[in-house]
């Protein structure tokens, strides 16, 4: 599916959403659950930061919502804002008073007071989350959200299979970020269809030896000793 479709789609779900809400906007993206399982790629918080800020797999439910969105990842990067919150809390409300005097301008001239993040676990593979930021447009909002999480929970638990039923494989975390980088996500791919070495060789015109070297980044990154035991995992994190 092409970028500008798969922009569309999801638009279009979660505006409908962002509707049910009854919220300014709403904001997706499919995570990684704790960056801390994915060290040997992201090997400290600068490297992180910088993969955070470069997702190319955010989606909102209006394009204003969606420059704003990045926007911010922006200034938490330039800001090294401490982010472990945002993996530790099931809903993180974002603190206003960290947030460049730039940024608290733009959210309220999108007509939102307050961003609250709402963490759902993938129900698929337990190394991913879907996050939910939504904006609201008053702080009571915010007690509203917490009054009824659960409901909430439920409906966005419900979103986010329908998404990652869908496009979960388009809009994998490990790609994402480049854990896994597009040319060893083409190996794997070429692996899973069973294609041997040489195959794969020719196909994605690699020498053989960048065919191991692929490989054995794989299993480093899966924590494989054998390439059965990589392709197990890849299927587990929903890589092929």
């Amino acid at each position: 599916m092409s970028r500008s479709l798969l922009d569309t789609r999801l638009r279009s779900l979660l505006k409908e959403s962002r509707d049910r809400l009854k919220v300014r906007e709403l904001c997706y993206c499919y995570d990684i659950a704790n960056p801390g399982d994915w060290r040997r790629r992201l090997k400290d918080n600068r490297r992180f930061l910088r993969s955070f800020v470069k997702r190319r797999h955010l989606f909102a439910s209006s394009k204003q919502a969606l420059q704003l969105w990045r926007r911010k990842s922006s200034f938490i990067a330039e800001a090294r804002l401490n982010l472990a919150p945002l993996f530790n809390q099931a809903v993180f409300v974002w603190p206003e008073h960290q947030l460049p005097p730039r940024l608290q301008r733009q959210i309220k001239e999108m007509g939102a007071a307050s961003l609250v993040t709402i963490s759902i676990p993938c129900r698929l593979s337990t190394r991913f989350t879907g996050r939910f930021t939504l904006m609201v447009q008053a702080g009571e909002q915010v007690e509203h959200l917490k009054a009824n999480l659960a409901e909430i929970e439920q409906y966005l638990s419900q979103l986010q299979m329908e998404i990652i039923m869908s496009h979960g494989k388009e809009i994998n975390p490990l790609i994402d970020y480049n854990i896994v980088s597009p040319v060893s996500a083409y190996v794997l791919a070429c692996l899973a269809e069973g294609q041997d070495r040489e195959q794969v060789s020719k196909q994605l015109s690699l020498t053989l030896r960048g065919v191991d070297y692929h490989i054995g980044v794989l299993k480093e990154v899966l924590g494989a000793r054998t390439v059965a035991q990589m392709m197990f995992e890849a299927a587990r994190c929903r890589l092929v």
